[in-house]
């Protein structure tokens, strides 16, 4: 199913240059969790996209530039100054979310507002979604939306507790992207991918020791990754999570369930996409 996708992102022609595989901006960070917009701005260049920004507050990009190499970063001035700079800079798909705070709503609020561009929510986007109901509304404009929540983040946007049976979790999964137009990866095992039409896709890779903090993040870099290359969103989003997982796989035989980290994901993103195509 995937293998087109992942023969297509392995083969460039010669005289490509990174602008031809995408730029990904990631929104997101705060003190004591600068890592996930980091992990995931390094899944999306694992996975090929051709430049990644991370932008954030100040204190933010100044503990994160003693870690980044081939990332750039962007101190968030305002939103003027982030709208331009997506124009001007060539951003292809975006991610808002990792690591970012509840304190964050009026930059998340803009950005979904004003951002025609493919975008993935994760983390703090989604708790800052789930209490802004009315942003929903927005979510209804001709325009791709991607929600990565876990089971935990996806019950805030209900009051009634989500079913344990998977059968009927795969409805709500389905009737939530079909009403809202967005698509829906709602992460666990196994991990559901639910499409604006109504379609749903159950994902086949991965196991317990993708139970590891980050491992969302990754995933988010990963589908963002995909997007910015060209990749139809709904087949990224696909895509994706089945990379993701079997990037995990890969780096279980290696790390095992317990001692696998994010981070050894993202390492095996190259052994996963030589895997699968």
């Amino acid at each position: 199913m995937h293998k087109t996708v992942f023969s297509q992102l392995l083969h460039r022609r010669p005289n490509s240059h990174k602008y031809d595989f995408g730029h990904v901006l990631v929104i997101g960070g705060s003190p004591g969790m600068v890592g996930a917009p980091l992990l995931a701005g390094r899944a999306a260049l694992r996975v090929g996209a051709g430049l990644v920004t991370i932008a954030s507050t100040k204190n933010v990009i100044d503990m994160l530039e003693k870690r980044v190499e081939e990332i750039m970063t962007l101190t968030i001035e305002n939103n003027r100054q982030l709208l331009d700079f997506i124009t001007k800079r060539k951003v292809n798909s975006l991610i808002i979310g990792p690591g970012l705070r509840e304190d964050s709503a009026e930059l998340v609020g803009n950005l979904i507002k004003s951002v025609d561009l493919p975008t993935v929510l994760d983390g703090g986007a989604l708790t800052i979604l789930s209490e802004k109901l009315d942003l929903l509304g927005i979510l209804q404009r001709p325009r791709t939306l991607i929600l990565t929540p876990h089971l935990g983040e996806f019950q805030r946007f209900f009051a009634e507790p989500l079913p344990k049976d998977q059968t009927k979790l795969k409805h709500v999964a389905q009737k939530f992207a079909k009403n809202h137009g967005i698509i829906l990866v709602l992460k666990g095992h196994p991990t559901y991918v639910s499409s604006r039409d109504g379609s749903i896709y159950e994902n086949t890779t991965g196991g317990p020791g993708l139970a590891t903090a980050g491992s969302g993040d990754v995933l988010a870099g990963v589908i963002t990754g995909l997007i910015a290359q060209g990749i139809e969103p709904t087949e990224a989003a696909k895509a994706g999570v089945y990379l993701h997982g079997l990037a995990g796989d890969l780096a279980v035989e290696q790390k095992t369930q317990a001692g696998m980290i994010a981070s050894d994901v993202i390492e095996f993103i190259p052994a996963a996409l030589e895997s699968a195509k």
